[in-house]
């Protein structure tokens, strides 16, 4: 598979480390997509909690995730994190 590139921030939560994933609508459209995304992204971040976050269509943003870490971050605006990018094999 080909390197991608994706949109990432870490973030803390209650002492948790967790990286939070722009990812494209489409790869978490359906429960079956949402856990393929989830499964290839949290071996490549390993010892963080991953959430996924995707923009919807009025430009906010809906996270992912375990709720305890999607609960804490939930409200927040896409300027509110320091995004970088993050190659992926």
């Amino acid at each position: 598979m080909a390197a991608q590139t994706f949109n990432v921030a870490l973030h803390a939560v209650g002492g948790v480390q967790c990286v939070i994933v722009n990812v494209d609508p489409a790869s978490v459209s359906t429960p079956e997509m949402q856990r393929r995304t989830m499964s290839y992204m949290t071996p490549r971040f390993a010892g963080k909690q991953v959430v996924l976050m995707y923009m919807d269509m009025t430009r906010r943003p809906v996270f992912l995730g375990p709720s305890h870490l999607v609960g804490a971050i939930q409200g927040k605006g896409y300027s509110e994190f320091r995004w970088q990018k993050a190659v992926l094999q």
